[in-house]
Order: structure tokens, then C-alpha cells, then sequence
């Protein structure tokens, strides 16, 4: 990504603090700070990515509070049925079991500070929009960059709070100006998210290279596939599959993206930047790192790493989630039942050892594959956020919903079972071609005719299956008009404000009273 111009930005930010004292304002647009470079330019731009990604210092009591990396587990968790944190329960259970208050936000007010990200987006775009020294055709590609970024965060943003307070261009351009932003309502907040992706044909197309981990054409029809079947979800109205469909078929029509031969070959570490990657947040040692074997692993887990790798026992497959898995599913590779210690013991479920340093709660979702040179807690795996699987997975809901075929095939693939039978999808454009080639895949016999509830439902387990522990359960069982008790899924006997988190108390404090707290909060 922007590594080296990150770290420039943090250098000259320590040069101007230690070697001046004169006032400056950085909140308004002179001569002095106007963009007058494409460098100028495209750090800006890089400092948008920055604090949405990091890991490192920004720990809050039990979260990491501004991460990309630590929003699915998060959602996952909030879900209910799924996946669990063995650290205690509070604030760990207290957020399975969806007890979060305003007040008590248990995880759920970590990412509402992302609506200044909107705006800092916003005025980069602005700036950008009024260089001169820049050709038309550069200018167009870096203004899309930044508004693509705003409007990943405000779907974000949107999946998690509902609308967020929104201010004018007039009231960005005066932050002196003590005035409280309005929410919008849903449609006029989700017309501004699109709003942002009007020029995504002009960024970049998807790069595996120097490039990876920026928005490009790939990941901002991703985000917008998502919205459009939230809103579809919520709304019931049809148009919504339709443009989501646009989305996921934009995405394939790229002709970039591709299924791993093997589930487990995506989370390793010599498969780095593959390309069933749609997003992921580059691992580096200095700004962003991945510790997921650090929070799931138990201080008993077998590793030729130094141990401080496995150490904190926190996520844990809940049994009764592992057991929707087919036995013979290959994705149970990611997830270990039973292991055997350094001293000999086997821990498995007959013998779980604790509830957190082994599997009383769980099976462990080991996820990624051990990283022997991993340095303390942190391993050099990119986080993996968005996958073409979920694109496929998408589209077979798709085409289900509207009772209709793809305009793109789906991938034709072979795989042999676990019992060597060799086993293919068809690569057809219907909704079953779609789910039998993740199906195959995984080594699993594809599905044959079913009525579209139990398609519906199909599809249902199979994301869960495909995606498990990043971060769609949740939003899932909302669309599916589905919500939980922490002991699994049943069908609008929850209270359905919970859809939605609280706006945390102390945005609600410091607007005064101009802020409405979202419904049943």
C-alpha cells in the first residue's frame, strides 16, 4: 500500500511539532496548504487509509477500537450463534447476548467515529477537485480514490448505526462554525453512499501488486453489492437485488478474481495477495498487524513458534455451530477440534482441558495457517476482509431472490471428496451454479433442484460455512429477518431494534441534544 508515504506523513508531522512553535491551521484551505502536487495529492489520499486499518496503539478496555481487522470478529460475535470470546463475559458475552447500552456499548461504539473519516474524506475530495497542476484524467482517478473511501465508510457506518449525522459542504469548509449535522433518513443516506461511487469506473482496476489493499473497481462494487442487499433485506423492494446483481456482475466481469484450488490455500501465508482476495488489510510490522493467532490460539496449542503465539485462548467455534458442518466439509481444516499438547495430552470435546485454554467453549478457528516467523503476537498474514467466494455466495441469493439467471457464469471446477470421488460444478448462470461451485470446492456434492425457501436457507448455511468468523453472520440473520439468543437463530421473537447498535452516549451528549439515539436505546 502507501507504507513509505505513511511513514513520511508521521516524519515531517514530528519535524513540524519539534522544530516550530508558530501557529498553524490545518483546518482551512490557504495558498499555503492548497494541494499544488500529485504527491501532495496522493499522500492526502494515503492518510484516508490510515487509522482504518491499524492495529497497533489503539487499544480500548477488551477492543481494539478503530480496526478494520476487528470489525468481523465483532459482528460474528454479535451474531450470537456462531462464535464466541472465552476472555470472560464481560464485555465478551455481554455483546453475544446483545445486553450493549448506549452506555455500555460492549464493542458496538467502536466504529462510529468512522463518520469524521467520512468528512475527512470529503475535504480531501474537495481539494483534490480544484488542482490545476494536475492532468483531467489523473485528477478524475484520485477524486474517485477519496469518495470511493468516504463511501466505504459511511456503508459501513450504515450496516452498523443507520444513517449518521451528515454535514453540508458548506459546514465542512467552516469548522469554526459550532453547527450539529442532521441524520439523513435511510433513502437519502443510502442515495449519498452511491453518491461516492458515481466514478468508481475510474479507479483503479484490481492490483495484486504495489497496489493491493487500495480501492479499486473490484472492492467498491463489493461495498456496494453489500448495501444494495441490506437495503433489500430491509426495504423488500426487488430493485435492490437487481443492483446488486449489477454489482456482483461487475465484479466477475473484471476477469481478475478466482476460487483457490483449496479453502485452506486462501488463508496461507505462501499464498499471499492471491486473487480470491477482493480486500485485505496488509500486515506490516510497523502500523498494521494481524494477530489472530495471538487472540484464538490457547497457551497450549502445538506450534514451532515461540509460544507468546498461542497465548490467549479467546475465539472459540461454538460447538453448536460446528456441528451444522458436513463431516466430510475440507473447511473443517481451518478449524481444529482436538489438538494434542507439547506434553502429550489430546484436548478434544470428551476431554476439553478449560473452557479457554482449550475447548470447553469451542473448537478453535485457527483460520489462517501457523506462521513460523511470526514475531511475538504478531504474524505477517494480510486480514483478509472480502472474498469473490462471498461474491459467488452473493449472487446465488441473488438470482434465488429474483427468480432469475446471471448474465456471467459461475467458475467450473473439479475437486475430489474426501473419499476420492471426484466431484464438479457446472458452471451454469443459475443460483445453483453459483452455490455448487463453492460447494465443490469445499468437497461437498453439489445441491440439485430445491424450491427457493430451501434454497434460501441453503444458501444461509453455506455462507456461514464459507465465511465463518468474517464478519457476515450478522448482517446475514438480518436480512434473513432472522436474529439470535446466543443459542442459535429463531425468527423475530428478539427485539429487532438490536438490528442496529446505539449510538454511543458520548457523541449523543456532545451534540447537545441534536443527535436522535436510534430507536429502543
Amino acid at each position: 500500500m502507501y507504507k513509505i508515504h505513511l511513514i513520511a506523513i508521521l516524519i515531517v508531522s514530528m519535524l513540524l511539532q519539534a522544530c516550530s512553535l508558530e501557529k498553524e491551521e490545518f483546518n482551512k484551505i490557504t495558498p499555503d496548504n492548497f494541494y499544488k502536487t500529485e504527491q501532495d495529492a496522493r499522500l492526502a489520499i494515503a492518510a484516508l487509509y490510515y487509522n482504518s486499518i491499524t492495529k497497533v496503539g489503539t487499544w480500548s478496555p477488551g477492543f481494539f477500537v478503530q480496526s478494520i481487522n476487528s470489525l468481523p470478529m465483532i459482528t460474528d460475535i454479535a451474531a450470537g450463534d456462531m462464535v464466541r470470546c472465552s476472555y470472560g463475559d464481560n464485555p465478551w458475552e455481554y455483546l453475544r447476548n446483545k445486553e450493549w447500552t448506549p452506555s455500555n456499548g460492549y464493542a458496538t461504539n467502536n466504529f462510529f467515529h468512522y463518520y469524521n473519516h467520512i468528512s475527512n474524506a470529503r475535504i480531501v475530495a474537495n481539494q483534490i477537485a480544484k488542482m490545476t497542476t494536475i492532468s483531467e484524467a489523473l485528477k478524475e482517478e484520485l477524486l474517485a480514490e477519496a469518495q470511493a473511501i468516504a463511501g466505504w465508510k459511511a456503508a459501513i457506518l450504515y450496516d452498523l448505526y443507520g444513517p449518521v449525522p451528515y454535514p453540508t459542504d458548506e459546514m465542512l469548509s467552516n469548522p469554526a462554525d459550532l453547527v450539529y449535522p442532521e441524520r439523513p433518513s435511510n433513502e437519502a443516506f443510502v442515495d449519498i453512499i452511491e453518491s461516492f461511487f458515481e466514478n468508481k469506473d475510474k479507479l483503479m482496476v484490481p492490483d495484486f501488486g504495489a497496489g493491493f489493499g487500495r480501492m479499486n473497481q473490484g472492492i467498491a462494487n463489493f461495498v456496494l453489492m453489500r448495501l444494495y442487499m441490506l437495503e433489500a433485506g430491509r426495504t423488500g423492494d426487488k430493485a435492490f437485488w437487481q443492483k446488486a446483481k449489477v454489482c456482483a456482475e461487475n465484479i466477475i466481469n473484471l476477469g481478475i478474481y478466482e476460487l483457490q484450488n483449496k479453502y485452506s490455500a486462501v488463508f496461507a501465508k505462501s499464498n499471499q495477495k492471491n486473487k480470491e482476495i477482493v480486500f485485505a488489510s496488509p500486515s506490516d510490522y510497523s502500523f498494521n498487524v494481524n494477530m489472530w493467532h495471538a487472540e484464538a490460539l490457547p497457551n497450549n496449542y502445538p506450534c514451532a513458534l515461540n509460544r507468546g503465539s498461542g497465548a490467549w485462548g479467546g475465539y472459540k467455534i461454538l460447538w453448536s455451530f460446528y456441528d451444522t458442518f458436513d463431516a466430510d466439509d475440507q473447511r473443517l481444516s481451518g478449524i481444529a477440534a482436538e489438538y494434542t499438547t507439547d506434553s502429550g495430552v489430546l484436548i478434544k470435546r470428551e476431554n476439553p482441558n478449560d473452557d479457554r485454554h482449550g475447548v470447553g467453549h469451542g473448537a478453535i478457528p485457527v483460520k489462517y495457517d501457523p506462521d513460523d516467523t511470526q514475531v511475538g503476537y504478531f504474524q505477517e498474514h494480510d486480514f483478509i476482509a472480502y472474498r469473490y467466494a462471498e461474491v459467488l455466495l452473493a449472487m446465488a441469493e441473488i438470482l434465488n431472490e429474483l427468480g432469475e439467471d446471471a448474465s456471467v457464469n459461475a467458475p467450473q471446477l473439479t475437486q475430489l471428496a474426501n473419499d476420492g470421488s471426484v466431484l464438479s460444478s457446472d458452471g451454469g448462470t443459475t443460483a445453483l451454479s453459483f452455490i455448487n461451485a463453492v460447494r465443490v470446492r469445499a468437497g461437498l456434492a453439489p445441491l440439485e433442484t430445491l424450491s427457493q425457501a430451501d434454497l434460501r436457507d441453503a444458501i444461509l448455511m453455506e455462507r456461514s460455512h464459507e465465511l465463518y468468523c468474517e464478519g457476515v453472520r450478522r448482517a446475514d440473520l438480518i436480512r434473513y429477518q432472522r436474529v439470535t439468543n446466543g443459542n442459535g437463530y429463531v425468527k423475530f421473537d428478539e427485539d429487532t431494534n438490536k438490528f442496529l447498535f446505539p449510538i454511543p452516549i458520548g457523541y449523543i451528549n456532545e451534540y447537545k441534544g441534536h443527535l436522535n439515539q436510534n430507536p429502543g436505546y
